[in-house]
């Protein structure tokens, strides 16, 4: 090999050697799928910590808080066992609450979901839900942010399409207040709807992460709750 070729590799080995020192890892805060698929299962650590790699479908399926990743989508399908909390249609999702950050101004976001899902939170306090059949139900206006983002954000109602998985009960249409969309697939007057009972189960996998930062718990805020208005 000539002396030309030889320093041509040796170039292209320090260039590769240079991106891989370079990499740096990505931060993440609370539960949030190890995979773009439910077999992947979940990471449950509730800190910031760092993976190696930015999150499947992160543009719908995820908010970032400062230089955080947060999953604000429905944890179910990827084997999720804790509690459940129900809601019907869009809703806004207060970020620094989910992940016990105190900042001076909540960090407001909005969830696409279309029609019944579950999160792992609770309403976030001072937003108007009303509450029928313990299913919560967006009951205010939405801002300019919301429409604007729209036609991008509600592909997640694509993604989750084909996964099979327990849905809330809705019996009734949702109350007069609420402001969101009407899936009227998912709305059985007169009959229960009836979930598909799949329970994926995660996968052990190899996860390294690395704690990054502590968090502070925010102050206590009472949730207000409301009545049905149907």
């Amino acid at each position: 090999m000539s002396r030309m070729s030889l320093m041509g590799w040796a170039l292209l080995l320090a260039l590769a050697g240079a991106g891989v020192s370079e990499a740096k890892p990505v931060k993440y805060a609370g539960l949030h799928p190890r995979t773009g698929q439910p077999d992947g299962g979940l990471c449950h650590i509730q800190a910031v910590h760092s993976h190696a790699a930015v999150p499947a479908h992160a543009q719908v399926l995820y908010r970032q808080h400062g230089d955080a990743y947060v999953f604000i989508g429905d944890p179910v399908p990827f084997g999720y066992e804790g509690p459940r909390h129900p809601y019907y249609g869009h809703h806004p999702v207060v970020i620094n609450i989910i992940i016990n950050v105190e900042v001076e101004e909540d960090d407001v976001e909005y969830c696409y979901h279309d029609g019944p899902h579950y999160h792992a939170y609770e309403p976030p306090p001072g937003h108007d839900f009303d509450e029928q059949e313990d299913v919560h139900y967006y009951a205010d206006e939405f801002p300019e942010a919301y429409r604007r983002d729209s036609p991008k954000l509600v592909q997640v109602n694509v993604l989750y399409r084909p996964w099979r998985y327990t849905l809330p009960v809705v019996v009734k249409p949702p109350p007069s207040s609420y402001r969101g969309p009407v899936v009227k697939v998912n709305v059985n007057v007169n009959v229960p709807a009836v979930g598909v009972d799949v329970r994926v189960q995660p996968v052990p996998a190899r996860h390294e992460v690395i704690i990054v930062e502590p968090r502070e718990r925010p102050r206590h805020r009472k949730h207000k709750k409301f009545k049905d208005r149907d």
